[in-house]
Formats: structure tokens, sequence, C-alpha cells
């Protein structure tokens, strides 16, 4: 293989990565789906070398498995490692909150609201992608005030691995639970800004955790009761092993 074929290689099987991580994330591709290398060259129209890179790296993601002598299949999640996650979310959230309200400045401030306005107008859209993005850059920005890389990667790696689990909640969301759930949001958002803006640990603190259980109580909410037909995110299979 010459430079330049391996370069083009690398950048192929980078945008597959990519566009397959942000799939499996937000529950395009559900749990236990199977990833054929076939029909993932075929979809990409790419040789067999960068599809295999990329499913490698989404295995170390821990979001692909591959077992071998077999096809590579979008990782599940567990009710443990649904209760292991929301235990190392509430820890990390609360400290990074605290934190932040001692250290943040004005100016991250100013831009931590002008997303929240954002947020507001995807919301109105039903805009699920752009809603979760804009969500998760403005915990992003709000973990950024911090000041601490170490607390502050931990967290955003938090928040990802728990990408499905939002995903599962939004896409549950049917007639009046997208106004409920939006006006949910608008208040934790708003009393977020506020404790920053004062100062206030205490109750960015308490916010943290409420915020947290809400989260929780969501995510069991969805995983009691049927979702809507077209928007199905879980196979028979998963369903019954309580798995999204």
């Amino acid at each position: 293989m010459t430079k330049a074929a391996g370069n083009t290689s690398r950048v192929l099987a980078e945008f597959i990565y990519a566009s397959l991580k942000e799939d499996i994330l937000n529950a395009e591709i559900p749990p236990e789906s199977l990833l054929e290398e076939s029909d993932l060259m075929k979809r990409f129209e790419v040789s067999r070398t960068p599809v295999r890179e990329a499913l490698r790296r989404l295995s170390g993601d821990k979001l692909v498995t591959i077992e071998p002598r077999r096809s590579a299949y979008v990782s599940t999640l567990t009710l443990d490692e649904i209760s292991a996650f929301f235990e190392a979310y509430q820890i990390t959230q609360r400290t990074i909150f605290i934190l932040s309200a001692s250290r943040i400045d004005r100016d991250q401030i100013e831009i931590i609201k002008g997303v929240e306005e954002d947020v507001a107008t995807a919301y109105h859209e039903q805009d699920i992608a752009t809603i979760k993005k804009l969500n998760d850059r403005f915990y992003g920005l709000v973990a950024e005030g911090c000041s601490n890389k170490f607390l502050y990667d931990s967290y955003i790696k938090l928040r990802e691995f728990g990408s499905r689990l939002s995903a599962l909640i939004h896409k549950s969301l049917i007639d009046d639970d997208w106004e409920s759930h939006f006006a949910v949001l608008k208040w934790d958002h708003a009393e977020i800004i506020a404790a920053l803006e004062t100062r206030d640990c205490r109750a960015i603190s308490n916010i943290a955790d409420h915020d947290v259980a809400l989260y929780r109580q969501k995510v069991l909410q969805v995983l009691e009761r049927p979702l809507p037909v077209d928007a199905e995110v879980m196979s028979p299979t998963i369903a019954s092993k309580r798995y999204f």
C-alpha cells in the first residue's frame, strides 16, 4: 500500500467510525444489531480495510462487540451497567458543578446562556438530534468552568456513555411529553445558570443531584413502558432481557 493510499484509508476509517458512533449514540442503530462488513462496505462505498479499522475503534469505545469468527454487533447495556453509570455520574457531576460555581467567569456564563437559547429553539421544532448536541454542549460548557482537565474528561466520557439513554428518552416522547419535558429542562438549565452567576455552591450541588435523580427517573419510566411503533429502539430480545 502506498503512503497516499494509506492516508486515504485512514480518512475513510475516521469518517465511518464517526458516522457509526453517532448512529449508535443516537440509538439509530439499536443494541445487538449486526454490523456486517459487507453491508457497511456497500453503505460507505469503501473496501474492507477502513470498515474493519472503524469497527476496531468502536470496539475500543465499548460501543461494538467483536467476537472471533463472528460478525460485530452493537454492544448492549445491562441494568447493572446503567446503575453503575448513574452512581459515577452523580458523584462526578456534583463535584464539577461545585467547582464550576466557584471558578467560572462571566464570559463563560454568557456563552452558556446563548446555548440555552438555541436549546429552546430546537425543542420547539422537536429536533431531537440538535437538542442532544446542544444539551451536551450546555453541560460541557458548565463542566469547562471547573478548570480541571481530568474531571472534565471523565465527565464528558460519562455523558457520552449516557447518550444512548438520552436518545431512548427523546425517542419515547409523544403527545404532551414534549411540553412537560421541555418545561423541566428549561427550569433545570435556568437554575444552573442562576447558581453559577451567584457562585452558590450549595445550591448548585443540590441542582446537580436533582438533575441526576430526574434523569434516572426518566430512564426507568421509559424502560417500563412500550415505545411508540415509529420510535422503536429495542429489539424483542433486548427488551425481554431488560436491556436498552
